[in-house]
């Protein structure tokens, strides 16, 4: 099927880790996306895959809007590439 292209999805461990390294805590996350703190927390170390739902759901869509308004650009998407400055994956 000539012309079709396949849509990648949002990375949301990239969103975490951008969010993070630009001082927004994970709770102040969650308190807008209804995730739970720890969820986001193994989100963004990449420990665990992000959760199904996330992609089609409320939780999904307002962390998109989130990082939209607070960054000013678009949701990054599996295989951008974004230089996190200061960012140290805290285990």
């Amino acid at each position: 099927m000539a012309g079709l292209q396949m849509v990648r999805d949002i990375d949301y461990a990239l969103i975490l880790q951008v969010l993070y390294s630009k001082g927004y805590s994970l709770a102040s996350i969650a308190r807008v996306t209804g995730a739970a703190v720890s969820t986001l927390s193994t989100v963004k170390q990449e420990s665990k895959d992000v959760p199904k739902h996330w992609h089609d759901s409320w939780e999904g869509i307002a962390m998109q809007d989130y990082y939209q308004k607070a960054i000013g650009e678009s949701p990054p998407r599996v295989g951008d590439y974004i230089e996190v400055e200061g960012y140290i994956d805290e285990d």
